[in-house]
């Protein structure tokens, strides 16, 4: 896992808000993009939990 996966992740959601907000899509692919939006900031959460992890192991490490 990268950092720039997340970057790249981060992206895709943006796009998939734009696209959302702007309302020029159909209800199916709308439904669709949704799907693919919840997906996406599911595994961002995650991703971000597992650098918390990362770093607080890293910080108590630090301090020994």
């Amino acid at each position: 896992m990268t950092m720039g996966a997340f970057e790249d992740d981060l992206k895709k959601l943006e796009t998939i808000s734009q696209k959302l907000q702007s309302g020029s899509e159909g209800i199916e692919k709308s439904m669709a993009l949704y799907e693919d939006g919840i997906k996406l900031a599911d595994d961002l959460v995650k991703k971000l939990d597992t650098y918390k992890s990362k770093i607080e192991i890293l910080s108590a490490e630090d301090t020994k």
